[in-house]
């Protein structure tokens, strides 16, 4: 029986969903997992909950972080980019380090380590640094154990702006954007986004690429929430658009507010979920908080952590309509799932994953990005949709749900560890 290593060092946003689920479906395919995150405890718990058929081969271990993620000076934006490698790099250190003792402890030997989301490891590392570890005198790779990963935002649908940087990353083989993966313990990449996986592969030249289902909790919908009896109690008949999770200018936030200022009178808007106050400018946080003083009729406001999945399952199946029309995105996002599980259409950007899936299965509209207008026009033509059964667009929900299903994560997780 192979052992595993499920390995995430941040929780929050989709982490904790992600990795759970993870370690269920590799304790469905037979594999003994050992679990490192921020949060055993919680861990182990909803794998006994979930699964307690498999906690004879279930571990569940702390993952500390390294000390300069405690450095504030470090993570202003002038050095972000040396604050991401440095972090990346004391990551990997702390995680051969954890291995080696719990292997240690348990007597067990992995075979793979898993990365649920890479991004927190430093994705970016180049050649030098991690392959030929240029901080050793000894010149060896950082991380001399199997393993592998999902890759969420392999950088590759949008060209590199010319600068030095960038001109270095994209014409020096020592420095490019993928070199990290090119190391012989990397079995192979899981990725999200289907509509570059022969780009990703010939960075890779040749290596293993797999795509991954960009899944949800299908948990049913909690129908005692709160929260979600107020919003349909507030809208009292009127048609609901939701913008859920975590709220922001990049995920849309004000694109919603001007909608909810312009819009016809059988609209309501509902913003629920925490507000990410980084993703404003201060001019725009000013201007959204305002506009949440001045409570609007046709809105409603929860700005506050959805506390779990079927809470927020219950929040998507209240709504009429999901947004999600973000800003300069051009990676997989799970809203699109979560409305196709509960069958919802969506108004999204038009351009990279999240329009090209929309527009392939029928999912709703797509608008130019921060066009207000466009999305005003949308969501009427979805009112005479919603009232018609949706004649016009014949939305794939039943199929887009299918493709990005748990069973199909499992297919996934089967093909990248025949790697192994």
């Amino acid at each position: 029986m192979k052992i595993i290593v499920l390995v995430d060092s941040i929780w929050g946003g989709h982490h904790p969903t992600y990795f759970k689920i993870f370690a269920k479906t590799l304790l469905e395919l037979g594999y003994e997992v050992i679990a490192l995150s921020p949060e055993p405890e919680e861990v182990s718990q909803w794998v006994a909950s979930h699964c307690p058929e498999f906690l004879d081969r279930f571990y569940s271990f702390d993952l500390p972080e390294p000390a300069i993620s405690q450095i504030p000076y470090l993570q202003s934006h002038r050095w972000r980019k040396l604050y991401n490698t440095l972090l990346g790099l004391a990551r990997w250190k702390i995680l051969t380090k954890r291995i080696r003792e719990i292997a240690s402890k348990l007597d067990k030997t992995p075979d793979l380590v898993f990365f649920a989301d890479l991004r927190s490891h430093g994705s970016q590392l180049g050649h030098l640094i991690f392959n030929r570890n240029i901080f050793l005198l000894n010149r060896e790779t950082i991380f001399p154990i199997a393993w592998s990963g999902l890759n969420f935002c392999p950088a590759i649908r949008v060209p590199p702006k010319f600068s030095i940087t960038r001109f270095a990353i994209t014409k020096f083989d020592w420095l490019k954007r993928f070199q990290m993966f090119l190391s012989p313990y990397c079995k192979a990449m899981a990725i999200l986004d289907e509509g570059v996986t022969s780009q990703v592969q010939s960075q890779l030249l040749g290596k293993p690429v797999i795509v991954f289902p960009d899944f949800t909790d299908e948990s049913p919908p909690d129908l005692d929430y709160e929260i979600s009896q107020k919003v349909y109690v507030k809208a009292a008949g009127r048609k609901i658009v939701g913008l859920l999770g975590m709220i922001d200018t990049g995920k849309g936030a004000l694109i919603l507010l001007e909608m909810s200022r312009q819009a016809t009178d059988h609209w309501f808007f509902v913003f629920a979920g925490s507000l990410a106050e980084k993703g404003f400018t201060d001019e725009e946080l000013a201007r959204f908080q305002l506009f949440i003083k001045e409570q609007p009729d046709n809105c409603f406001f929860h700005l506050t952590r959805i506390p779990d999945e079927s809470q927020y399952n219950a929040l998507v199946k209240v709504c009429d309509v999901v947004l999600n029309v973000r800003r300069n995105f051009p990676y997989s996002s799970n809203t699109l799932t979560k409305a196709a599980l509960f069958q919802k259409p969506v108004i999204a950007s038009k351009n990279y994953c999240i329009g090209e899936r929309v527009e392939k299965f029928n999912l709703g509209y797509t608008v130019e990005e921060g066009n207000t207008t466009q999305c005003l026009e949308a969501l009427e033509r979805l009112y005479e949709q919603l009232a018609t059964g949706y004649r016009e667009i014949q939305p794939d929900f039943k199929g887009y749900s299918r493709l990005h299903s748990i069973e199909q994560l499992k297919v996934a997780f089967q093909t990248l560890l025949e790697y192994v």
